[in-house]
């Protein structure tokens, strides 16, 4: 992966946290929990009512439930009014798509720029799990998402990315350079909020059953060889130095061949010593 993916990756990692950290702050207000405890004890109240055949205040009702924002119009994903952030409803499954979204779409541009080959548009869908692990140094498991192939994968983001019909490669309707990543936000407040009419209206095929692996962490690099001041901090043992010195070492350096013996076998020249 080239320098532009490396740094896309950090920004995004940073403001990933950030909404995280937003939405658990936003909850855990006091004024977000006594409207929680408010709604609540409405809902309970509506039901009472329904079980005892009584009618309530339609008016008071129609005024009760806040009509939801424009998706689209928001400027402001972090405060859509009052201090509610877009994503308020998220569950773990919202955050797993929204990342997904961001990676697949992320992974379709860098791979174009990092190749520069028109011959090569895409990801082909048969490496689709190989670059993906190469760029983002995770693991795609179909499983994790509740798909049977990582073919399919791409299917519960079909706002941002889908696979070509005749190159099939991965492609995005996005722009390459886009001004703003909240659009990815956006999506997934669309799609959570198209599940609930779903769900609500008795559908329970578009409930989402992930695994906790869906959101990973990147593996760590693999360490590289040790720099020149690295070296010189952390020397050679001393036990290294004190076999160097020794006459014996010339004839049976460390790094050849050993003969039977030296090291303690029976009849060994230093057997009984065992100094090495």
């Amino acid at each position: 992966p080239g320098q532009w993916f490396q740094d896309k990756v950090k920004e995004w990692q940073k403001l990933f946290a950030e909404w995280q950290a937003k939405l658990k702050t936003f909850k855990n207000s006091a004024a977000q929990k006594e409207k929680e405890a408010s709604a609540k004890k409405r809902a309970e109240e509506k039901a009472k009512r329904e079980n005892e055949g009584k009618d309530g205040d339609e008016e008071e009702e129609q005024e009760e439930e806040a009509q939801p924002v424009d998706v689209m119009l928001v400027d402001d994903v972090c405060d859509v009014g009052h201090g509610e952030p877009l994503f308020k409803d998220f569950a773990f499954e919202d955050w797993a798509l929204l990342q997904l979204r961001y990676e697949l779409y992320l992974l379709q541009v860098a791979f174009k720029k990092d190749v520069n080959d028109p011959d090569r548009p895409g990801v082909h869908e048969n490496h689709f799990a190989f670059y993906y692990n190469k760029y983002f140094r995770k693991t795609l498991t179909p499983k994790h998402f509740n798909v049977n192939a990582v073919a399919e994968i791409p299917v519960l983001v079909k706002d941002t990315a889908s696979w070509d019909p005749d190159e099939k490669v991965l492609t995005t309707t996005l722009e390459e350079d886009l001004e703003s990543v909240t659009i990815f936000v956006k999506f997934a407040e669309e799609s959570r909020r198209e599940r609930q009419r779903r769900i609500d209206a008795g559908d329970e095929t578009a409930r989402l059953k992930f695994s906790p692996l869906a959101i990973q962490q990147p593996t760590p690099k693999p360490l590289g060889t040790p720099t020149v001041a690295a070296a010189k901090a952390w020397p050679a043992s001393t036990g290294a130095k004190a076999w160097q010195a020794n006459p014996a070492a010339k004839a049976w350096p460390q790094s050849t061949f050993r003969p039977a013996g030296a090291w303690g076998a029976a009849g060994g020249q230093w057997g009984a010593q065992r100094r090495w």
